[in-house]
């Protein structure tokens, strides 16, 4: 882990913030999240950025109208205002993500706790929670995640 990274848990998922807005002059932000086979993002819609995201284990990932199970080293671009979701199809599943311009990752900061060694994630907040902080930061939430038969 870099130097200033945050270890966080956020909503069942182990984030590692690398970067985030303060240190990058707002440009962007970068992060990394550890997810298990089965986690899946809802459907949901950026307002304020762009999000590159590198795939580094096997995940299902639903941007506009098409499903794509990207391999390992793929690079997956999630333009602002285009619907994305994704499912992890793979025992775990890595990702990487930077966001343009950064703030987004206040997100996890905001809400997530310190990952502590030999600790395991905490409860997962309400649905309700996680939606209205994810408002608070541009983003609208518009669907389920993808499904294990979708693609």
């Amino acid at each position: 882990m870099s130097a200033g990274a945050r270890d966080l848990w956020f909503a069942g998922v182990r984030v590692i913030v690398h970067v985030d807005a303060a240190q990058s002059q707002g440009r962007l932000g970068v992060w990394e999240s550890e997810d298990s086979r089965g986690v899946g993002l809802p459907l949901h819609v950026h307002t304020r950025e762009d999000e590159q995201v590198v795939v580094l284990d096997e995940i299902l990932v639903r941007v506009g109208d098409a499903t794509h199970p990207p391999t390992p080293g793929a690079t997956i671009a999630l333009p602002r205002a285009v619907p994305h979701a994704h499912l992890v199809t793979s025992p775990r599943a890595r990702l990487l993500t930077i966001a343009v311009p950064g703030g987004f990752e206040r997100l996890f900061t905001d809400v997530g706790v310190p990952a502590l060694p030999a600790t395991a994630a905490p409860p997962i907040p309400d649905n309700e929670t996680l939606v209205a902080a994810v408002r608070r930061l541009g983003v609208d939430v518009v669907g389920p995640p993808p499904a294990f038969d979708t693609g």
